[in-house]
């Protein structure tokens, strides 16, 4: 069952049928959908070092989406950002339930994981789609950012199913 707190959106395969600056705006829209979804992820989970690694994401989206806005400022000087209905891929939203256990958590962290990964291949065709050496490094950046949550959310995330492992430390509350 598909938790309240993804939308789908579009198949990667979509990203041609829009402008760049419609790709921007939904980058920057889904790294506040991120950050918001880590901030509220980390609000209610209680193993410390888990809750450490959740606030640490939430700081890395903030970071993109800053860097995003600054790129878009520069691209499209004097407008203010646009943000698409549409979206690419799926898109994170703040978790708003109750966690009931360790169940919970590894749901969310599978989703996370499957944004993190459309996401680090949104910014890997984005990269063929911005022109000069400087913006084509930036993309590739944060392509491989976003690879670098996935593998971190992994790693939390196979852990996790190691039931053994996190059933005596593990206690999700409101």
């Amino acid at each position: 069952m598909v938790p309240l707190e993804l939308d789908e959106g579009l198949p990667l395969e979509r990203i041609k049928d829009f402008s760049l600056e419609e790709l921007l705006g939904m980058a920057i829209k889904a790294e506040i959908g991120s950050r918001e979804f880590y901030e509220s992820l980390a609000q209610r989970v209680e193993v410390p070092e888990l809750k450490r690694k959740i606030s640490w994401l939430a700081g890395e989206e903030k970071k993109h989406e800053e860097l995003l806005r600054r790129i878009y400022a520069k691209m499209f000087p004097g407008k203010e950002v646009v943000f698409p209905e549409e979206h690419i891929g799926p898109e994170l939203k703040p978790v708003a339930r109750e966690l009931q256990g360790v169940q919970d958590v590894i749901d969310l962290t599978r989703w996370a994981m499957k944004a993190e990964e459309i996401a680090a291949k949104f910014y890997a065709e984005l990269e063929n789609m911005v022109e000069g050496e400087d913006k084509k490094r930036l993309m590739r950046y944060l392509s491989d950012m976003e690879w670098g949550h996935y593998y971190n959310l992994k790693a939390e995330y196979e852990l996790l199913l190691d039931w053994e492992m996190y059933s005596q430390m593990m206690h999700v509350g409101p």
